[in-house]
């Protein structure tokens, strides 16, 4: 999956828009961040990056549920977040499926409304 379809994928299963608010002209940050927030509240449900050439995305997910995903190969504790309820999924290096990818959005998804 490329960088466009996951932004793509996280908007068709949320009420959500794109932003860039972390990529400011005289920002010292190398890591472009796309914010994927709800239009209700403007919250984030799902930032989407590129580090080390692997493309990322960190969710919101219950904490009992983020423990048990990090068990798999792939999700880590969220890069830049708070480690208890942030959780990053090395996209394309992850034994985590589509289909439970789509259930970790949609968990985000609700999880900030």
């Amino acid at each position: 999956m490329n960088r466009q379809k996951l932004i793509n994928l996280v908007k068709t299963h949320t009420n959500s828009f794109e932003d860039y608010p972390f990529n400011k002209k005289n920002s010292h940050e190398k890591i472009i961040w796309t914010a994927i927030k709800q239009v209700s509240n403007k919250k984030i449900i799902a930032l989407i990056f590129e580090k080390d050439e692997k493309l990322m995305i960190n969710l919101k997910l219950e904490p009992q549920h983020g423990e048990l995903m990090r068990s798999r190969n792939g999700v880590y504790p969220g890069y830049h977040m708070n480690k208890t309820h942030w959780n990053t999924i090395t996209v394309n290096k992850t034994d985590v499926s589509k289909s439970e990818l789509i259930n970790m959005i949609r968990e985000s998804d609700k999880l900030t409304q």
